[in-house]
């Protein structure tokens, strides 16, 4: 979609346009529900951190101050949403699940003793760096905006995690 054609977009959302809104939603849906997945690993858990995230969006959308950073405003309305679920699940019990977990809604597996693992065992905001750096292919620039950093302690903290990462995965302690 051109530039024109969603600040339009972004226009009429403001003015209460729920059309509108939900057009704007369509262009980013997948990529909300991958990111809140990613993070959550819980299908009903994403499924409402999306919807949560949606509905404030929408509630909120007259707050916006610049049409061009309506996806990370979004993003970052859904990160903080993401932020909620995981401080309300860290204060409730789960029985871990055995052996096998389910990733996405294409039903990708892993083997709890690969890369995937060491991934989930991340804090959340290093599983939401990654997940926006490498699952969803923002540049620091865009993930900043998200997180509340600057660009450049976006891209050293992804190097530090990488190699973190990567030392783990070669079966050596990283400190």
């Amino acid at each position: 979609m051109d530039g024109q054609k969603m600040k339009k977009l972004i226009k009429s959302a403001k003015k209460g346009n729920s059309e509108a809104f939900g057009e704007l939603y369509s262009l980013y849906g997948k990529d909300l529900y991958r990111f809140a997945l990613y993070t959550l690993h819980d299908t009903f858990d994403a499924e409402d951190a999306v919807q949560n995230a949606a509905l404030a969006a929408f509630r909120k959308i007259g707050d916006l101050k610049k049409e061009e950073s309506f996806k990370s405003w979004f993003f970052k309305i859904l990160y903080n949403e993401c932020m909620k679920i995981l401080g309300h699940k860290s204060r409730t019990f789960e029985v871990p699940s055995e052996g096998i977990a389910v990733f996405s809604e294409e039903s990708y597996t892993y083997d709890e003793t690969g890369i995937m693992a060491l991934f989930d065992a991340l804090p959340p905001r290093e599983k939401s760096l990654i997940t926006l750096s490498v699952f969803q292919e923002y540049n620091s620039v865009e993930i900043a905006e998200i997180l509340g950093m600057t660009p450049s302690a976006v891209r050293s903290s992804l190097s530090r995690l990488f190699k973190k990462l990567r030392i783990q995965s070669e079966g050596e302690n990283y400190v």
